[in-house]
């Protein structure tokens, strides 16, 4: 400020972009911020816009288009028919369940680990991580939930079997964690 003369180590904004700053004193800082007025000089919808973007992170958002999920390919059920776990129909979720089961029984009831069948459910292959896992976890929950599948009843289905598979492959993981790191 004007007039005085101690050192402006407090930075305030020039501008809402917050990108150019004064600097002042404590007492000065104190004084400027409480005159300030970020929303100054926007109108009350430029307010509540800004506001709704500030709830969202100031990220983009777009509508969720059904139609054009159903349209994209599934990663996820293509990867299980390749791998002969599912019918010749990868968007027929009834079948799923079964074909898996079918295809354990057809190997003289030898069943892999339940941690090899939890990748198989979620499209992962080896060597795998807990990030990895979380990853893809997460978009499948968001691809399967209920919310997003209402006119697909079966989907709840797929994601129980999903949210199966991330609890067996979490807690292979952390029981690994425990295993190396001595910890009981």
């Amino acid at each position: 400020m004007p007039g005085c003369d101690r050192h402006g180590e407090h930075k305030a904004p020039k501008n809402r972009g917050l990108n150019d700053y004064y600097h002042f004193c404590f007492d000065h800082v104190q004084e400027y911020n409480k005159a300030w007025d970020f929303f100054s000089g926007m109108t009350q919808s430029d307010i509540e816009a800004h506001i709704m973007q500030a709830m969202l992170w100031d990220r983009p958002t777009k509508r969720y288009d059904p139609a054009a999920a159903a349209a994209m390919e599934d990663e996820l059920l293509k990867k299980a028919h390749e791998a002969r776990f599912f019918h010749k129909r990868p968007h027929d979720h009834e079948n799923q369940q079964k074909a898996r089961q079918e295809h354990f029984r057809s190997m003289d009831d030898i069943r892999p680990a339940p941690e090899i069948e939890a990748m198989a459910i979620m499209g992962l292959e080896p060597p795998v991580d807990l990030a990895g896992i979380k990853a893809k976890y997460k978009e499948l929950v968001k691809k399967y939930h209920p919310d997003v599948n209402r006119d697909d009843p079966k989907a709840e289905e797929l994601l129980k079997s999903i949210n199966m598979a991330y609890t067996i492959l979490k807690a292979a993981f952390e029981s690994y964690e425990k295993m190396m790191t001595g910890r009981a």
